[in-house]
């Protein structure tokens, strides 16, 4: 009897901690949160930009800030941390991001950049056309 007892407390307590855990999981989990409207819209703005091939694309090294800069369309966009700084020729807007909508902006921007830099490393090599002995003779 003691022993039946014993490990319906014990059943009880790893229900308790299990129930605990999922709990303390699903309210961390981020990716469950409600995109706001202005959020979408800057998503949908962002992405659109970045694949337009006039887009200039640049990210500082040290803080991770990205830039998206398109003369045509007079429009400049800046990703820091959680915000997004859209300016037009007349109006900025700074929209909170959340954590997934900043991380899938920044792996469409990476991946578009990473793709920019194959292809002028290609261009680069592709050019070849002197020999190490050739350019030393041409700097004599």
């Amino acid at each position: 009897m003691y022993i039946c007892a014993m490990n319906k407390s014990v059943h009880k307590l790893k229900r308790l901690i299990q129930s605990t855990v999922l709990k303390t999981i699903k309210s961390l989990d981020y990716g469950r949160e409600k995109r706001s409207s202005y959020e979408m819209e800057c998503l949908i703005i962002c992405k659109k930009m970045i694949s337009r091939p006039e887009s200039v694309l640049l990210l500082t090294p040290l803080t991770h800030k990205r830039y998206i800069k398109n003369d045509t369309l007079s429009i400049f966009i800046t990703i820091d941390g959680g915000i997004v700084n859209v300016i037009n020729h007349k109006y900025s807007y700074l929209v909170p991001m959340s954590d997934r909508s900043i991380n899938e902006i920044n792996d469409i921007f990476n991946t578009t950049v990473e793709n920019q830099r194959k292809k002028m490393e290609d261009e680069i090599t592709s050019n070849i056309k002197h020999s190490l002995r050739d350019i030393s003779d041409s700097l004599d």
